[in-house]
């Protein structure tokens, strides 16, 4: 327990930020805990995954939030009643479960606030992934499989959605460098050395690895 450690990652859509937790989760032998948290929520709370998928890392409209009422939320909708949780009630469910697994093992997370839930983990190293403008809408448009103007549209908005999302649920700032223990451009350094470049950084952090 004690040799444990987490990685968290923040990152920009379209910046690779996935790629490279999924490369450094089979470097270092470690899970890579993505949308397997959001899994978790839908079973505790017994409804589909699906309806959480766009809920996450972004706040629901006002009009949206109007309408969510009671302990754990009911959101009106169209043809009658659709259970849902609020944005607080998401933001604590996918918490405790971060929690729970940050404290079994090592691992890495990828976004929802990770940096920020285990904040006070005491072996925790914090990256941050992003890339020039150009290869994120290449990276878009071909995930996504649409247009340039619709992936410039996607990105544009998920950015506003998460600095949104740090803003009122994790409250650090998402875009400083001096928030992070290494920031990457993947642009410039690629997927193997931003892998290459976080494990120097645990090893020198941490003592844990040797290259």
């Amino acid at each position: 327990m004690d040799n444990n450690y987490v990685i968290t990652i923040s990152h920009m859509i379209g910046c690779g930020g996935a790629e490279v937790g999924q490369r450094l989760s089979k470097e270092l032998s470690i899970p890579f805990v993505d949308r397997e948290i959001l899994k978790k929520v839908a079973d505790y709370l017994n409804i589909p995954e699906s309806d959480l998928k766009e809920r996450e890392e972004k706040l629901v409209s006002f009009w949206e939030q109007f309408f969510i009422s009671g302990p754990v939320g009911t959101l009106t909708v169209t043809g009658g009643e659709k259970y849902l949780p609020s944005d607080r009630e998401l933001f604590e469910l996918e918490s405790k479960f971060i929690k729970e697994i940050a404290q079994k093992g090592s691992a890495i997370f990828l976004g929802r606030g990770a940096i920020y839930i285990l904040r006070d983990f005491p072996r925790r190293f914090s990256i941050f992934v992003y890339a020039d403008m150009e290869d994120r809408i290449k990276r878009v448009s071909q995930l996504y499989n649409i247009s340039r103007k619709e992936a410039i549209d996607m990105i544009n908005k998920n950015d506003r959605d998460r600095e949104n999302y740090m803003k009122t649920f994790v409250k650090i700032p998402w875009l400083d460098p001096r928030t992070y223990d290494l920031c990457v451009n993947t642009s410039h350094v690629g997927f193997d050395n931003a892998v290459k470049y976080v494990i120097d950084g645990i090893n020198h952090k941490f003592k844990i690895h040797s290259l």
